[in-house]
């Protein structure tokens, strides 16, 4: 599975790099614009991009909706991680604005294994389905 994790902290890039890239191919991007171009120019879209969202800031939000109204990325899973557990309402705002799933930071290792376990074992991932059809975990 090909995963672009973008955040702009290098330990935690670096953790989540050690952590998966032994049974995944891994990118990680500083900043969303990197990651979006290295995406445009590669020529398979990643199974999964996952990113930091801050609720307080409306701008990742409104990338969320930017990356899934690309349809390069229409069977690409976006996930939303917070730095802080999050209640359902805002769960459901950030859902509404294009992500699968919404995780928190200090559980973010072992929520993205049981996603990527999930998607693996439902096959979502190389299904060729729409994103939306597939639903929400």
């Amino acid at each position: 599975m090909m995963i672009v994790f973008v955040n702009q902290d290098k330990v935690l890039r670096e953790s989540f790099l050690q952590t998966f890239q032994q049974t995944n191919k891994v990118y990680c991007f500083a900043e969303m614009f990197e990651a979006y171009k290295w995406i445009k120019r590669y020529e398979v879209p990643p199974s999964l991009i996952i990113t930091e969202v801050d609720l307080l800031d409306p701008s990742g939000l409104q990338t969320l909706k930017f990356l899934e109204t690309k349809s390069k990325l229409k069977d690409t899973k976006l996930i939303a991680f917070t730095p802080e557990q999050v209640e359902r309402e805002q769960i459901s705002l950030v859902v509404s604005e294009g992500a699968d799933a919404v995780f928190s930071k200090p559980t973010l290792m072992s929520e993205v294994s049981s996603y990527i376990k999930y998607l693996e074992s439902s096959g979502t991932v190389s299904s060729g389905k729409s994103k939306k059809a597939e639903g929400n975990k």
